[in-house]
């Protein structure tokens, strides 16, 4: 199926729909290749849009990328089951993070944020590097949809987290940040 043809079948809730769709792949710890930087510049795009308001409108050579068969079932399925479980507990409230135009405005530009993080090619020895950034944009989106503040504003949580690890890979270089993370690791199972 192609993001096309499930931007056509979303009514109207597509941007979104899209951005959840292609994050999805990234809730695995491990970073899937090839993926995350077309998928990250399509979100970060969807995320534009939503900010400022414009019709769902993604380049055609996006547009016609195609997401293959089994890739689309697993994900789907996944994805039905947790909306399942998570129906719930969504429900209409903190409405400051999305009853206006400017958390319409500061939603979009954090699921572009957090595209932009899940889009870095970032080597395979950081994990949850595509994880975190895709939790936040399906945390954001799904309260955007149904005007779950709450779920917007963890959303908001997890895309600074994301930005906080990204930035300790940069800072701290390869070495660095494994140490920081494995001492993270230890004091939790402590």
């Amino acid at each position: 199926m192609s993001v096309s043809e499930i931007l056509e079948h979303s009514a109207g809730r597509g941007l979104q729909t899209i951005a959840i769709i292609l994050c999805l792949p990234f809730l695995s710890p491990v970073a899937l290749p090839g993926l995350s930087i077309p998928f990250g510049v399509a979100i970060a795009i969807c995320g534009l849009r939503i900010a400022f308001r414009h019709r769902p409108w993604l380049p055609g050579a996006i547009r016609r990328r195609s997401i293959p068969f089994p890739v689309l079932e697993k994900t789907l399925r996944f994805g039905i089951a947790a909306h399942t479980r998570l129906e719930k507990f969504l429900r209409a409230r903190w409405l400051v993070f999305t009853g206006s135009h400017s958390s319409q405005m500061a939603s979009g530009l954090a699921i572009a944020l957090a595209a932009v993080l899940l889009s870095l090619p970032i080597p395979p020895p950081f994990p949850l590097t595509n994880t975190i950034p895709g939790f936040a944009i399906i945390l954001i989106s799904l309260g955007m949809l149904e005007r779950d503040g709450l779920v917007v504003f963890c959303g908001y949580l997890l895309t600074a987290i994301a930005a906080g690890y990204v930035m300790l890979i940069a800072v701290f270089g390869g070495a660095g940040a494994v140490k920081i993370w494995n001492l993270l690791g230890q004091s939790l199972a402590q």
